[in-house]
């Protein structure tokens, strides 16, 4: 009897090993962190001045799967330190950030994606940027445009040297979460390769969206919306790199500017300029300016951004990176002053 365990044992064994060595092949995992110290010098809300700590602003637990020869899947994990992810008690919890499987070469030069995947609008231009780490790219940071939506994709070359390629999706609109409406977004995407380093993009998307009542004259009104943007950024090697990208957004019968007056549409513009400079092999410069309104009819709801820091990177995949944001506000507070919010961090971010 001893013997038969043992041989089953060993057959187990031995199964579980050729297993996992056929798994190797078909399974990534990979992951990444966000965490600061962070002091709020001073604060719009007077609340959070002066609050200190150590934060988890970000970490992803991702799994890559080959499971067949033309197609792959992913599935990543989200704690984001906030609202999104954490527990009804408080603690951190997870949340699904990514749930997609991709039908690679659909047809020559383009593959199909389904499921809760990354939206056309940012995605070139947060990687040229290089610095999620310390911040969303201005459409993710002020709302205009999830990062994630769950729709159905299609993607690929328009050139079948790469210098020209496209995205489009149709999707919920309800970023991570369920779909609570028959309302869809549609999304688009071109993407040119001009020269060595140098690339753009021009992003659109329409959002249909139900009506608005109008108190005014009791009539319902259309309330779609429309963002265009795009982006311009150069990249020389390991040097330096800096970006541009500018947005518009026009949502139709979206405010009135007094209870006497009807609905109508309200524009938003937007822009961010930002860069980095290498040092030396382990530094690097980095420093952005964005400008946001979230009305052109209306004088104090815009702000301004300003960030800067410095990046160290003692190994490949770890950064500590000392920096600060300043967000100057249009609006005043009680005592006339404008609002503003300037926080000090020094930020360590590592992949695995």
């Amino acid at each position: 009897m001893k013997k038969v365990l043992l041989s089953f044992s060993i057959l187990l064994l031995l199964t579980a090993f050729a297993y996992a060595q056929d798994l190797k092949d078909k399974v990534k995992l990979s992951g990444l962190m966000y965490s600061d110290f962070f002091y709020n010098i001073d604060n719009s809300d007077a609340a959070k001045k002066d609050l200190n700590g150590f934060q988890f602003r970000r970490i992803y637990f991702t799994a890559d799967f080959a499971i067949a020869d033309n197609f792959d899947a992913r599935f990543r994990t989200d704690t984001d330190g906030g609202t999104n992810s954490n527990t009804p008690g408080g603690k951190f919890g997870v949340m699904v950030k990514d749930a997609y499987v991709k039908w690679k070469g659909l047809f020559s030069g383009s593959d199909l994606v389904l499921g809760i995947s990354p939206t056309p609008a940012f995605d070139v231009s947060e990687a040229a940027w290089g610095y999620r780490s310390l911040e969303k790219t201005i459409l993710d940071l002020d709302g205009i445009v999830s990062s994630r939506d769950f729709g159905v994709d299609l993607k690929g070359k328009l050139m079948g040297d790469g210098t020209v390629n496209y995205w489009l999706k149709v999707a919920n609109n309800s970023g991570n979460g369920p779909e609570s409406d028959k309302y869809k977004r549609y999304y688009s995407m071109l993407h040119f390769k001009l020269t060595d380093g140098l690339q753009a993009t021009v992003y659109a998307d329409y959002a249909s969206k139900a009506n608005k009542l109008d108190s005014f004259d009791k009539q319902s009104k259309s309330n779609n919306q429309f963002v265009g943007s795009f982006f311009l950024g150069y990249k020389q090697k390991e040097n330096f790199s800096i970006g541009l990208e500018a947005f518009t957004r026009s949502i139709q019968n979206n405010f009135a500017k007094s209870s006497t007056s009807a609905l109508q549409n309200q524009s938003s513009l937007g822009f961010s300029l930002w860069g980095w400079a290498s040092l030396s092999e382990d530094f690097r410069l980095i420093g952005r300016f964005d400008n946001y309104d979230p009305n052109q009819d209306l004088d104090n709801d815009g702000k301004s951004f300003f960030m800067a820091g410095l990046d160290y990177r003692p190994g490949r995949n770890f950064s500590v990176i000392p920096n600060f944001q300043y967000v100057s506000y249009q609006a005043n507070d009680a005592q006339g002053i404008p609002k503003s919010d300037l926080v000090a961090r020094v930020t360590f971010t590592f992949t695995f």
